[in-house]
């Protein structure tokens, strides 16, 4: 995108190449893409971006251009989405992650509440331990004060330390180490005893 600036001033911004009259002198759309970007900013046309706000979290406002010597950026003022209604969705979307989780064994439970097998302990303990886990996300949730928690929450630092890759296909000695944000509302600890172990992996851990 591109602006047109008249005295300091946007005057326009244009999403995409068209002509222009400036000057009394009519530019065809082709310029956008044959004239060099100083030749372009001698008829006023700066290279125009936008610093968007993160819906999530904030209404947006009106836009507001900062000219520089060869761009323009619009920003918009933001207003704050009420933290209350925003831990009420997130509490229904845990709710719905560990339903997702459980809804993998959910017929391994009805087949022995209708006299069937049983559910094999360890998927007896696992689901008990979502469903604990759950709870206290609730609990972490209603417990977040304010809107930087929230952001927190949903990006909590992990570090990874993982095995390095070798030619062979098999991993190690050497590992890396990386930072990762995990959003905490869907990110699940409980050990599942059916997921595959994952070979390269030697340690997750919250920051």
């Amino acid at each position: 995108m591109w602006t047109q600036v008249s005295g300091g001033n946007v005057t326009r911004v244009i999403t995409s190449p068209i002509s222009l009259t400036i000057d009394n002198i009519t530019h065809p759309s082709s310029i956008f893409t044959k004239w060099t970007a100083i030749e372009l900013r001698n008829i006023g046309i700066y290279p125009y971006s936008e610093e968007s706000a993160d819906h999530r979290y904030h209404y947006s406002g009106a836009v507001t251009y900062t000219v520089l010597d060869d761009k323009v950026i619009g920003s918009y003022a933001q207003t704050d989405r009420d933290v209350a209604e925003l831990k009420k969705g997130m509490i229904t979307r845990t709710r719905q992650a560990a339903s997702d989780i459980l809804a993998r064994d959910d017929w391994m439970s009805i087949r022995e509440a209708e006299g069937g097998t049983a559910i094999p302990t360890n998927i007896k303990t696992y689901r008990a331990a979502i469903r604990t886990e759950s709870g206290t996300k609730e609990d972490e949730i209603n417990a977040l004060s304010d809107l930087d928690a929230v952001k927190l929450y949903e990006a909590t630092p992990y570090t990874i330390v993982q095995k390095d890759g070798n030619e062979d296909g098999t991993y190690g000695p050497g590992t890396h180490t990386y930072t990762v944000d995990m959003n905490l509302i869907t990110h699940y600890e409980s050990v599942d005893p059916l997921a595959e172990e994952n070979p390269a992996l030697v340690s997750l851990t919250k920051d």
